[in-house]
Formats: structure tokens, C-alpha cells, sequence
């Protein structure tokens, strides 16, 4: 694999020089491809990807087999397995579940991150980078990641899946704590924009965002995202964030309407939905919320 980088690396060097341009002619404002990604790239320290194969080879006007065999790059099936796993579980601060995404990520970093892309490998940096935040309850753990990739995110007008990852990222850090927020509105507004429900990870990623956005949002806002993941939910018939709906308009009835019965209506729903999904971990927790919420 490591011939490999350096192969597409040098290819791409030779074929940058060959028409007299620079890094910096190459990466232009840095959207879709930055100067240091490209120096990683062409050093062979990184894989190429093929969304950066397809950009560089439209930059350098050739054909992308001439920088690429794209054949020859492919991911480890357990490597994907672990990714997915890692992508799909939601932790609800489960002790047992929190243990289970450490082993992935230790797993990921022993047998296979070396060997992967270069948005792989950001793909997990930022799985861990979250992991770490939301353990520590420490937004420092994920500065280091919003301060190489986030000015890059904020020019761009369409999210990749990393984008997406990288923004709930700087999300569950507002949360807890950052003091910069004022990218959140324009941001939450956008990603709630440029739902493509032709890729459904893509989706996905923006379920789990608007959770965060829910998180942050003052109880009289819980409704205007709620609305969003219903709609996801109604497209997509996957239900797994259906409980979290139910448990946060639960809120808005009690903490905004003062309707303490629908609250209390809302938040049953919510416990039976995690159950009806077998999510012991998420139905423990409503009913914690619902007992602290409900008694005053």
C-alpha cells in the first residue's frame, strides 16, 4: 500500500510540474482540496482518493487513470465493517457501548489506518475525535481537527460526508463550551438546506447532526429541528432517532407550553419507541429525563 501512495504521489507531482503550475495554482481557494492535503499527497504520506483524483485530474487537464488505478484502491471488508459500526452506534453516555467504539477504533488503528485514504483516515480522526469529547466532556479534544479542516468547510456551498462529520463536530463542541458559535446558524440552516436523500449516509450524518443542533437549541427552537428529523424519518423509514423526536418535543410541550400531560404523553412515547428498537441504553435514559422533568 505504501508503494502504492508514493506511485500516485509521484504521478501527480509529474504531472502538476509538467504544466508549470504550483500547489497553489492547483488547490485555488482551498475548498475542495488544501495545499497541505496536496503536499501529503504528493509525498506519498497519503492515498488518494477518488473524489480528489477526479478534481486533480480535472485541474491538470488529464485523464484520471493517468494519475490512478482506481481498480487498485479498495478498503479492507472488516475495516468497513468497523467503519459502519463506528458510524451508526450512538454511545447515550452507555458505558458497555462507549468500550465497544474504542475497541473499533483500536482495532482501525492497528490493522488499517495506515493504509487508507486520506479521507478515511479523517473519517476516524474525527469518529475518535468526538469519542474523546463526549468522554471528557473536553471540547479542547477536538480543536486540533476544526482548526485544520473547519475555514475549509465554511467555503464550500455542498457537504461531503466528512464535511458533515466535521460540522457536528464543531457542534457537540459548541455545546460544550467553544466559544466561537457564530458559525452555528448559518451552518444548521445550510446542512438543513442540502439534505440529498439519493445518499443515505449522507442522511444519516445529518440525523445525527440535527440531534447535536437539538442539544444546543433553546427549548422554544426544539420544534423547528424536530420537524426536520420527522421529514428524514417519513423519506427514509428509519426510525431510529424517532424516540429522540418524541423526547424533545416532550420538552418543548412541558418547558415551553407548560402542558405537562402531552409532556408527559410525548415522553411515553419516546420510552416505548426506544424499546419497540431494543435500545435499553436510550429508554433508561428518557426515563431518567422523564422523572427528573416531570416531578416539578
Amino acid at each position: 500500500m505504501v508503494d502504492l501512495k508514493e506511485e500516485i504521489g509521484k504521478r501527480v507531482r509529474q504531472a502538476r510540474l509538467g504544466k508549470g503550475l504550483t500547489q497553489a495554482d492547483i488547490c485555488g481557494d482551498e475548498s475542495e482540496l488544501t495545499v497541505r492535503q496536496l503536499t501529503r499527497i504528493e509525498n506519498g504520506h497519503t492515498l488518494l482518493t477518488i473524489p480528489k483524483a477526479l478534481f486533480l485530474a480535472s485541474k491538470l487537464g488529464v485523464g484520471v487513470q493517468e494519475l490512478v488505478d482506481v481498480e487498485a484502491i479498495s478498503l479492507p471488508k472488516r475495516y468497513l465493517e468497523l467503519k459502519n459500526r463506528l458510524t451508526k452506534t450512538h454511545t447515550y453516555g452507555d458505558p458497555e457501548r462507549i468500550k465497544e467504539l474504542e475497541g473499533f477504533l483500536d482495532e482501525i488503528y492497528e490493522h488499517y489506518y495506515d493504509g487508507l485514504p486520506e479521507e478515511e483516515q479523517l473519517l476516524v480522526e474525527v469518529v475518535q475525535a468526538q469519542l474523546d469529547v463526549f468522554t471528557s466532556r473536553d471540547y479542547q479534544y477536538g480543536l486540533t481537527l476544526l482548526e485544520e479542516y473547519f475555514q475549509q468547510i465554511l467555503k464550500k456551498s455542498h457537504y461531503s460526508y466528512n464535511d458533515l462529520l466535521i460540522i457536528n463536530l464543531y457542534f457537540f463542541c459548541c455545546a460544550l463550551g467553544l466559544e466561537d458559535k457564530s458559525h452555528m446558524e448559518q451552518l444548521a440552516s445550510r446542512v438543513m438546506e442540502d439534505i440529498d436523500y439519493s445518499d443515505l449516509e449522507r442522511v444519516y450524518a445529518t440525523e445525527r447532526i440535527l440531534v447535536t443542533l437539538l442539544i444546543n437549541a433553546e427549548p422554544e427552537d426544539y420544534l423547528t429541528y424536530t420537524a426536520v428529523l420527522r421529514d428524514i424519518i417519513e423519506r427514509t423509514n428509519n426510525f431510529q432517532h424517532k424516540p429522540v423526536v418524541y423526547a424533545f418535543e416532550a420538552k418543548y410541550y412541558l418547558l415551553v407550553k407548560k402542558d405537562k400531560e402531552k409532556a408527559k404523553a410525548l415522553y411515553d412515547k419516546a420510552i416505548l419507541f426506544a424499546n419497540m428498537l431494543n435500545d435499553e441504553a436510550l429508554a433508561e435514559e428518557f426515563i431518567r429525563e422523564s422523572e427528573k422533568d416531570l416531578k416539578n
